[in-house]
């Protein structure tokens, strides 16, 4: 169990001067009583990102390194912190001011990881969405849930120190190394879920998840999804992402987007 103390909230940024700072603002702005541990990786921007951070926050650790993804800038941050319990931040996200103390109620009861509700603002289609979807997602042994689709993201989660490096943090893939890492750590520990909005979250047109959806990187995604499973006992669940890399095979050209590739799952009742 989590003793009083202090939170580190990690936040990789490339090329986003603008966006990275409303994000440190938004941790700072925290109604917590915690001391927050702030560490920026700058991840190889070719702007002021990390600049701008350092001068406007001087209190906040910048990481400068070259461009090597969001994954591994994520793993250099946890490497650099200072406390037991992280949390993470997207640099196009922000943190609500309850965020930390909300997901502090699971992890001091003794959960190694926990996440919150997203609000996610759709400036691509206007509107909004949560994530997971109407704000219910499943707690507790939550593996089967994850391997059908990611109900969580990155700024909205909690995560222990010793539970991240159990999982090995981050891999450097193109495309879903949050999903993966949260399969690792799924794999041995329940995951504790708070039903409110923690964090809001900007779909705009320079989101990675926005981004294409290559059919070769969704493949990669599912093979290491699927080598994550590997040697244990889920059948199903390995099953299951056969199916899922059939249907990239066959359909995956047409998808553009991450909602793409989501709608044609759930049409094919994978997700």
């Amino acid at each position: 169990m989590l003793s009083a103390g202090q939170v580190s909230c990690i936040i990789p940024v490339r090329d986003r001067a603008r966006m990275v700072t409303r994000a440190v603002a938004s941790v700072l702005a925290q109604r917590t009583a915690r001391k927050l541990e702030i560490i920026v990786v700058d991840d190889g921007s070719g702007d002021d990102s990390g600049q701008v951070v350092a001068e406007r926050f001087p209190g906040v650790s910048v990481i400068r390194t070259p461009h090597r993804g969001p994954g591994p800038a994520r793993n250099l941050g946890v490497a650099a912190a200072s406390s037991e319990l992280i949390m993470f931040l997207d640099s196009d996200d922000q943190w609500l001011p309850d965020h930390v103390e909300a997901l502090l109620a699971p992890m001091e009861q003794g959960m190694e990881m926990a996440y919150g509700v997203t609000c996610t603002v759709n400036e691509l289609d206007g509107g909004t969405f949560l994530i997971p979807d109407q704000g219910r997602g499943p707690r507790g042994r939550c593996l089967a849930a994850l391997v059908r689709w990611c109900f969580l993201v990155p700024s909205s989660v909690a995560v222990t120190r010793r539970a991240f490096e159990e999982a090995g943090g981050f891999e450097p893939l193109p495309l879903g190394e949050d999903w993966h890492f949260f399969v690792k750590v799924a794999r041995n520990h329940p995951l504790g879920f708070i039903p409110r909005v923690v964090t809001r979250r900007r779909l705009h047109p320079g989101s990675l998840s926005a981004a294409a959806c290559r059919p070769r990187a969704v493949l990669g995604l599912l093979r290491s999804l699927r080598q994550c499973l590997t040697g244990d006992d889920h059948g199903d669940l390995i099953a299951h992402l056969d199916r899922a890399m059939e249907l990239a095979a066959k359909e995956g050209h047409q998808w553009k987007t991450v909602q793409d590739w989501y709608n044609s799952m759930r049409h094919a009742g994978l997700a």
